[in-house]
């Protein structure tokens, strides 16, 4: 079963957040630069409050320090995911010779939080992937044209001749690198002087990448299996 959503032109907070998030950026960066460059800095400062500063000069403000900007550990998950996903649509796009103004739609499967995450960015999909809608899979994508990572399947929706060779090719490259990377995390997690000395943190780590890579294991040789004849 498939979902289907079409990007609108509706704007929402986001933009205000993001346009606010800006503006203290960017004040932020003036008090930084107002022992160098008082002068400039004073004038840009009561311009951008329009006269009404909440000081009588910049020089009487705090001066920025690291805790006013607190890691978002949330935030920066979420931008991670959108930033890998962008980043795996244009890959496709380039792999399928979609023309660069010309938008496409794609298939998605992942879980709640990263379809709730694509859905509340469908401007940021549309302005920086070219993607003009969004099909939510539920069962996960295999084969040609289809692009597996931890957090989501993805494959473009294009009209086009798959080179099944040069697919074949990839799939068997991919292959070879997830083997080379299980057969380097069994030895270390095989390593009884290593486990027994290894922090507990590192283990996990270690177990989690595998986890992982047996995955995208299985999916590429899923992919290569499904794929024609030549």
């Amino acid at each position: 079963m498939k979902l289907r959503l079409e990007f609108g032109a509706e704007k929402n907070d986001a933009t205000a957040i993001t346009l606010a998030s800006l503006v203290g950026v960017f004040e932020s960066a003036l008090r930084l630069l107002s022992p160098f460059m008082p002068f400039l800095t004073e004038e840009i400062w009561h311009a951008l409050y329009e006269g009404k500063p909440p000081a009588k000069s910049i020089a009487l403000t705090r001066y920025p320090l690291a805790g006013d900007f607190p890691a978002d550990a949330v935030a920066e998950s979420a931008m991670k995911t959108l930033q890998d996903l962008i980043v795996a649509v244009r890959a496709l796009r380039k792999e399928l010779g979609v023309p660069e103004k010309e938008a496409a739609a794609i298939v998605l499967h992942a879980d709640n939080r990263v379809v709730a995450l694509v859905d509340a960015n469908a401007d940021m999909l549309s302005r920086m992937a070219r993607v003009q809608g969004v099909e939510f899979a539920s069962a996960p994508l295999t084969g040609s044209g289809a692009r597996a990572t931890a957090e989501f399947d993805v494959a473009v929706v294009y009209e086009r001749q798959i080179d099944v060779p040069a697919e074949r090719e990839r799939l068997t490259k991919e292959l070879a690198k997830y083997e080379k990377g299980l057969a380097s995390a069994e030895k270390q997690l095989g390593n009884e002087a290593f486990m027994a000395k290894a922090p507990a943190h590192i283990v996990e780590g270690l177990r989690k990448q595998a986890a992982e890579t047996s995955m995208l294991y299985e999916k590429a040789k899923s992919a290569l299996e499904a794929l024609p004849a030549d």
